[in-house]
Formats: structure tokens, C-alpha cells, sequence
């Protein structure tokens, strides 16, 4: 997950340039690496594992504990239809059928910096963390654009959007082995909110190196040269020199154990 900038990350206009370059190259590798990564477990996405009949199919798919899977899905879908998405909470079935060709969309959040006795709203990205997501017409940013006014509503893209991230979160939560998966190749997996999207649930990946945002004169500035009110957090080096390999940690845990015995 990202982290904000601390004493630790005092950097000026040119050194945040060129990591920003570096962090692009990186991110870029490993979303490819990732992409790799979900076309290939694309089977195990199927809605029907765990909700069965209840989704739109050719022929007849039982899956245990369907019954229950659907309650959980429409009480996860009422409470995601809140404000600010403010749907209908009603669910009907069967759920339309989804495509696991899934989408992928960087993390994005609001950072309000204090300017000249205002309060200036920067789009803050993280290269290294994304969401995911069964296709729908909105991505990520346009979801949140359309929640928070900045553009017109579609409610019936509003509902595909949280509808597919309701399911994919409950997958999750129903197939614990997705996320085993993924953290064995070194992706990290969580169910998360963002702050101006309510309860809807998003499922979001993270590379093995971490990002930061450094202080909010380098944000104001970066973002003002761009002209777009927008600022890519940058990747944290000095974690990543000092990462350490989970499996590798494991099995000399093993070694260790085994060796005292010896």
C-alpha cells in the first residue's frame, strides 16, 4: 500500500523527476506481469463458482452454498449503494453473466494541499497498486469522477460498476485460494474502500514495492507544471533495497529448525 511522505523522503524538483521515470518503468513492468498473471487464473473468476445458478449461464452449475453467497452479495450491494452512489439497493437475479477478461486500473485518491489560504484538490495516483475489476463501461477514475459530480451520471453504468466490484470482492472472500495465488507470485491482495466512494468494495493489488507521496510543496508544485491538478506517487527505493522475500524467509525458518536438530 502507499505511504505518505515523511523526514525520511525530503527530496527537490529533480531527484522527484527523475524517480517519477523510474517508478513508470517499474510499474509498467509489473502490470504487464500482472496482467500476464490474471489472464491465466481468468477461469477461476467465474461468477458461477460461487454463486451458481443465480448468474446468467448455459446449462446448470451448482456451487456450494450459493444460497448464502447471494444473501451476502445483496446485503455487500445495499450497503455499497449508499451515499454517495446513491442507487436502488435492489438486486435481482439471475445477475447478469461477466467476462473474467478482467480490467485493471491504478489506485487513485483525492489530496486536499493548503495554497495561498485555499485548499487545492490534487488527483493523487499509486503505480503500484491497482484495482481490479470484471468489465464494465466506467473504469476506475470515471467512477469516481461521476460519483464525486465531475461528470453526468449513467445509472445503469453506476450499477454495473458496483454490482462487478461487489462480486469480485466476494470472491475473494468466498475462494481464500485467488488470494493465496496471487501473494505466492508476490502480489499482495485486499478488500478496500476509498474515502469518497462509500462502501463500495474494491479489490486492490499491490506490486512487492511501495510508493510514497513526498511533501505537499513537491505535490503542489508537480502538479501545477502539469496543469492537470494530478500527482503519481513515486516509488520508495530505500524499501526496496531492504525487501525482504517471504519465501525465502520461510524456508530458512525450515533450515534453521532442521539444522538445531542435527
Amino acid at each position: 500500500m502507499s505511504r505518505p511522505s515523511d523526514s525520511s523522503h525530503v527530496l527537490n524538483v529533480e531527484q522527484v523527476l527523475r524517480l517519477h521515470n523510474l517508478t513508470k518503468d517499474v510499474s509498467q513492468f509489473c502490470e504487464r506481469q500482472l496482467r500476464v498473471y490474471l489472464d491465466a487464473l481468468a477461469p477461476l473468476f467465474r461468477p458461477r463458482r460461487i454463486l451458481g445458478d443465480y448468474v446468467e449461464g448455459v446449462g446448470r452449475e451448482s456451487a456450494t452454498g450459493s444460497i448464502q453467497n447471494l444473501e451476502e452479495l445483496k446485503e455487500t450491494y445495499r450497503r455499497a449503494c449508499g451515499r454517495p452512489v446513491d442507487l436502488s439497493s435492489e438486486l435481482s437475479t439471475p445477475i447478469e453473466s461477466m467476462s473474467t477478461q478482467l480490467q485493471i486500473f491504478p489506485w487513485e485518491y483525492f489530496w486536499d494541499i493548503a495554497s495561498g489560504g485555499k485548499k487545492k484538490r490534487v488527483t493523487v495516483s499509486s503505480p503500484m497498486t491497482w484495482v481490479i475489476s470484471y468489465p464494465s463501461p466506467y473504469s476506475f477514475s470515471m467512477f469516481r469522477q461521476v460519483t464525486s459530480g465531475g461528470h453526468e451520471r449513467d445509472q445503469n453504468n453506476i450499477r454495473a460498476f458496483v454490482l462487478r466490484a461487489c462480486v469480485m470482492s466476494l470472491m475473494f472472500n468466498k475462494l481464500p485460494s485467488l488470494k493465496a495465488v496471487l501473494e505466492g507470485l508476490r502480489y499482495t491482495v485486499e478488500i478496500r474502500k476509498s474515502a469518497e466512494l462509500g462502501d463500495v468494495p474494491l479489490v486492490a493489488i499491490s506490486a512487492p514495492f511501495p510508493s510514497f507521496r513526498p511533501s505537499d510543496e513537491i505535490v503542489l508544485l508537480a502538479s501545477g507544471v502539469s496543469g492537470r491538478n494530478a500527482f503519481e506517487e513515486i516509488i520508495d527505493i530505500d524499501a526496496v533495497r531492504q525487501m525482504i522475500d517471504p519465501l525465502q524467509t520461510q524456508v530458512r525458518g525450515l533450515l534453521d529448525e532442521q539444522l538445531e536438530n542435527l
